[in-house]
C-alpha cells in the first residue's frame, strides 16, 4: 500500500530532477556503441546542429581534432570498464567554432555489470578556457620581455665596458698631462669611440624597436623591384670591381613582408659579400626565390672568402662578431637581419666554407599582418 503511494511521488521528483538538468546542463545520451539517443536543448544550442541532425550519429559529429587519439582512447576505455569519467573537452560546432565544455560522463550498467547507456553531463567554459589562454599569452610575453630585458643588459655590458675603460683612460690621461699636444691629440682619440659607443647603442634601440613594433604592416612587394632598389647604394662598388648579380625570382616573385625590413635584410646581405669578396676572383651574387609549400625560401648566396662555421657557427647572427679583419666591419649588419626576421617569425641560416662562398637561408611566413 505505501509503495503505491510513493511511486507518483517518485516519479515527480524524478521529473524535477530531468527539469533542473536540462535547464543547468549540456546533456547527451548514447547506447554502448556510442551512437546518440537524445540531446536537451542547450546540447543543440551549443553545437548549433538541430535535434535531427544530432540523433543517430555519435560524438563524432562535433569532434573538434583537438585532444590526441590516447586522449579519446582514454575515455572510452574508462567508461566502457564501468567508471565514470571527468574532463575538459574541446568541441567543433556546426558552423565551425570551438567551444570547450567540462565533461562528467556516467556510465549506466546492466545486471552483468556492462554499461548499456551513457549519460554525459556538460557545462559551458569557453570563457574561462579564453581567460586561461590570455593569462597565458601575457606571462609568456612577460617572460619574453624580461628575457629582452636581461639580453639587453648583457649586450650592454659586454659591448660598451670596453670603450667607456677606453674613454676613461683617455680622460685620465687628459688631466695628468701638462702638454697641450697631448690633450688635443687625446680629445682627438676620444671621438671616434663615442661614435663608436653611439653607433652600437642605436642598433640595439632598434633592435627593441623591431621586436616591440608588433603593428607593423606588410604589403605585397616585388623581390626583383627590392633587391634592383637596394643595389643601387652599391653601383660604384660592382663597376670597380666587376661584381656580377645574378636574380631568379621568376617561381616566387612577390611577398607580403615590411618594405624597410626587407631593404634592410637586403643592404645588410649584398653589403656583406660585398665586404668580404675573394681577392682571388670576381664577385658573383646569385639571389633566388622558391615557394615550398606556404614559405617562401630566399637564398642569397656569394663566392667570397666564406666562414669558419665549425669556430663561428653559433656567432653568426650576436651583435659586435666579425669573422674577417676589415676596416669597416662592425658586426651589426647579421644582427639586425635576424632580429627583423624573427619579429616576422621567419627563420635565416647559412651554409659556408671559407676560400669558397657563403649562402644565407631565409625562409619567410609569406602571409599577410
Amino acid at each position: 500500500m505505501s509503495t503505491e503511494k510513493k511511486a507518483p511521488k517518485e516519479d515527480n521528483e524524478l521529473s524535477y530532477y530531468k527539469h533542473a538538468l536540462d535547464q543547468s546542463s549540456i546533456v547527451a545520451i548514447t547506447n554502448q556503441k556510442g551512437i546518440i539517443t537524445h540531446v536537451n536543448e542547450n546540447f543543440c544550442k551549443i553545437s548549433k546542429y538541430s535535434q535531427e541532425e544530432l540523433l543517430g550519429q555519435d560524438h563524432r559529429i562535433i569532434n573538434s581534432g583537438h585532444h590526441s587519439k590516447d586522449f579519446i582512447r582514454e575515455i572510452w576505455t574508462t567508461i566502457a570498464n564501468g567508471r565514470i569519467w571527468k574532463g575538459e573537452l574541446k568541441n567543433k560546432a556546426k558552423d565551425g567554432s570551438y567551444y570547450w565544455v567540462d565533461t562528467t560522463i556516467i556510465p549506466f550498467l546492466d545486471q552483468t555489470g556492462k554499461p548499456y547507456q551513457y549519460v554525459a553531463i556538460r557545462s559551458d567554459i569557453t570563457d574561462k578556457k579564453k581567460g586561461e589562454e590570455e593569462i597565458k599569452k601575457m606571462l609568456i610575453k612577460a617572460e619574453y620581455h624580461n628575457k629582452q630585458l636581461i639580453d639587453f643588459c648583457n649586450i650592454i655590458s659586454h659591448n660598451l665596458r670596453a670603450p667607456l675603460v677606453n674613454i676613461s683612460m683617455l680622460l685620465d690621461f687628459i688631466e695628468e698631462t701638462d702638454k697641450e699636444e697631448d690633450k688635443e691629440e687625446a680629445f682627438q682619440r676620444i671621438r671616434p669611440v663615442v661614435n663608436h659607443i653611439n653607433e652600437i647603442f642605436n642598433k640595439l634601440v632598434e633592435s627593441l624597436q623591431v621586436k616591440q613594433d608588433l603593428e607593423i604592416q606588410s604589403k605585397k612587394l616585388d623581390f626583383r623591384k627590392c633587391i634592383k632598389k637596394s643595389l643601387i647604394d652599391f653601383q660604384t662598388q660592382i663597376k670597380e670591381y666587376n661584381i656580377t648579380v645574378e636574380i631568379d625570382c621568376n617561381e616566387a616573385p612577390t611577398v607580403y613582408y615590411p618594405e624597410k625590413y626587407l631593404d634592410s635584410i637586403f643592404s645588410n646581405l649584398i653589403s656583406n659579400a660585398i665586404k668580404y669578396r675573394s681577392p682571388d676572383r670576381n664577385l658573383v651574387i646569385k639571389i633566388n626565390t622558391k615557394l615550398i609549400n606556404n614559405h617562401i625560401l630566399l637564398t642569397i648566396k656569394d663566392n667570397g672568402l666564406g666562414i669558419n662555421l665549425k669556430r663561428h657557427k653559433e656567432a653568426i647572427f650576436k651583435i659586435r662578431r666579425t669573422f674577417h679583419k676589415h676596416p669597416d666591419a662592425k658586426g651589426l649588419g647579421l644582427f639586425m637581419t635576424k632580429t627583423q626576421i624573427d619579429a616576422m617569425n621567419g627563420e635565416i641560416w647559412v651554409e659556408s666554407q671559407e676560400h669558397t662562398g657563403s649562402t644565407f637561408f631565409i625562409k619567410i611566413n609569406n602571409q599577410k599582418r
